[in-house]
């Protein structure tokens, strides 16, 4: 149930990221047009600004004006503050990766070496664990039952699996404080 939660927790964040980094590159860059449609007759005429210094001066809702749009620079700012988070991100998906977690079972006569999987984008969003080596005492081996040792080999395992768990979703909770912030829910960590 843990391991389906911080799964859960990783693919949000994944995807959160995603969808940030996309959305300021998508919109950092373009400016609307209206009556742009083909054979649309266009009979008033508007004019665009774009305030490349700062954000647009801010209309009074109360006046009925449409709210105010970010400026060009607020937006880059914004961009490059998705560029950072994302780079943070990959830097602690490798320190993860190199990391080796050890699960136990049966009284430590059983250790399991888990290690942390990043997401690889677009193919596979999602991350996971991957178990790297076993470690099987040799004395409790020849004293346990197969049906004991496959029990203990799964229970090894899944507590090595929650101990990665538990040191990724720490480890992200940097990047949860800086998401925040950058929406404007908090103070970035340093």
């Amino acid at each position: 149930h843990i391991q389906n939660k911080n799964k859960a927790t990783m693919t949000k964040l994944t995807t959160l990221a995603t969808i940030l980094l996309t959305a300021s590159s998508a919109t950092a860059f373009s400016t609307s047009r209206p009556g742009n449609a083909i054979g649309q007759q266009h009979t008033s005429q508007t004019s665009t600004t774009l305030n490349l210094f700062g954000s647009k001066p801010k209309s009074d809702d109360s006046a009925g004006g449409p709210p105010a749009q970010p400026g060009m620079m607020d937006q880059l700012a914004m961009f490059k503050k998705a560029q950072e988070l994302a780079s943070k991100k990959n830097a602690i998906d490798k320190e993860l990766a190199e990391e080796k977690i050890i699960g136990t079972a049966a009284d430590g006569n059983i250790k399991i070496t888990v290690q942390y999987i990043p997401p690889q984008l677009p193919a596979n969003p999602s991350p996971g664990f991957e178990s790297d080596g076993v470690e099987i005492d040799a004395d409790y081996l020849e004293s346990v039952s197969a049906e004991d040792l496959s029990a203990s080999l799964v229970d090894a395992i899944r507590d090595g699996e929650s101990k990665a768990s538990e040191i990724v979703q720490q480890k992200y909770k940097v990047l949860e404080e800086d998401m925040k912030a950058i929406m404007g829910g908090g103070a970035p960590s340093s």
